[in-house]
């Protein structure tokens, strides 16, 4: 079943158009330049802190100052993110909150509830990976699940029909078509 929910239209339009020019520059924008950006035109700081005027004492917006600082001794995003992945996870012991990880960051733990996104074909499996091997990523993702698992897809991606993954008709027990 598909709804159409005109104020999401909106706002992944609005998004798409804010993206676009940021993705195409990226290579001409400095990292540091990218994250103020983002910051101003999501209008991120008051986002983090839910205040009208944020404070620069505020531990939010000190971290992504510190971030954005950090950038400044990077040439290009890839070498930024590169950076950023030997930063060492700290799991909240919140149990009202939420974990945003890869699949490879969640192996080893486990959650109540889990949400796989993305099961389509060419990301999950992914086009160019081992399909042994994708189906063991898929695994680890879906055996997170303590008590619930949500597993989704989507009928387009990046602008193109998409088909959901080869994965999900396996998970349920049905022959991959």
């Amino acid at each position: 079943m598909r709804i159409d929910i005109p104020y999401v239209r909106r706002y992944v339009r609005e998004f798409i158009s804010i993206m676009e020019p940021l993705i195409k520059d990226a290579k001409q924008i400095e990292p540091a330049e990218m994250i103020g950006v983002l910051r101003a035109v999501l209008d991120y700081d008051r986002f983090i802190t839910d205040d009208d005027i944020p404070s620069p004492d505020d531990e939010k917006i000190a971290n992504i100052n510190q971030l954005q600082l950090s950038a400044n001794r990077y040439a290009d995003i890839k070498s930024l993110l590169t950076y950023t992945e030997t930063f060492q996870d700290e799991i909240s012991n919140d149990k009202n909150g939420l974990s945003l990880m890869t699949v490879h960051k969640a192996k080893g733990l486990e959650f109540p509830v889990v949400c796989l996104t993305g099961m389509i074909e060419g990301l999950m499996p992914h086009k160019q990976g081992d399909i042994e091997e994708e189906r063991r990523i898929a695994f680890v993702g879906a055996s997170r699940a303590m008590k619930l698992l949500y597993l989704s897809y989507s009928f387009s991606y990046m602008g193109r029909a998409a088909k959901k993954s080869s994965f999900l008709d396996e998970m349920m027990g049905k022959n991959a078509a």
